[in-house]
């Protein structure tokens, strides 16, 4: 009798959590776009749309533009799969060139940081676990606009806060020789 009654209180409580999660499909033009320093990001999945708590953000990268500096997060493990283009990731102390198809998988604790150092634009899916983590976006944009933060040196400094707020720690210290060199060609 126990385990009639147990199995009957979990297949109840199973509604109740696919419930939370609808099917649906989103469409790239239903989704605003948030000018973030570097490179435009879409929220495509929030946390409490997924069954799995994960965000799902689309990333442009122009050409030459960096994505993220060297950081790890003590919180949320990272997926990018790129859609187009090439975007370098450092991993550790190691540069690797990652091309269309390729996922790169981000653990947490986890030195690493990206850029598109080619010509031509690049585009990613970025999947956060835990999801919550999405907002880092629209915090850092809506203060860089609140401040009127204009230069490089704000902007870092406004990423920063945001960051340490979420225990990301950034690394500049482990930026490869020659990155920002060649950001700038």
């Amino acid at each position: 009798m126990r385990k009639a009654c147990f199995f009957l209180l979990l297949f109840s409580a199973v509604p109740a959590v696919v419930a939370a999660a609808q099917p649906r499909i989103v469409h790239g033009d239903d989704v605003s776009r948030m000018p973030f320093p570097g490179h435009d990001t879409a929220l495509l999945a929030d946390a409490a749309s997924t069954p799995g708590a994960a965000a799902v953000l689309e990333l442009d990268l122009p050409p030459r533009t960096f994505g993220a500096p060297p950081h790890i997060h003590a919180r949320e493990d990272e997926f990018f799969y790129v859609v187009q283009g090439q975007v370098e990731f450092l991993d550790r102390d190691q540069r690797q060139l990652a091309g269309p198809g390729s996922l790169v998988v981000l653990p947490r604790g986890h030195l690493h940081g990206f850029w598109n150092p080619t010509d031509t634009p690049a585009k990613m899916l970025l999947i956060v676990t835990p999801g919550e983590f999405a907002s880092f976006f629209d915090d850092v944009v809506a203060e860089i606009e609140r401040t009127n933060a204009d230069t490089p040196e704000r902007i870092g400094e406004l990423i920063a806060r945001a960051a340490a707020a979420r225990e990301v720690e950034i690394r500049m210290d482990a930026l490869p020789a020659g990155v920002m060199e060649s950001l700038a060609d």
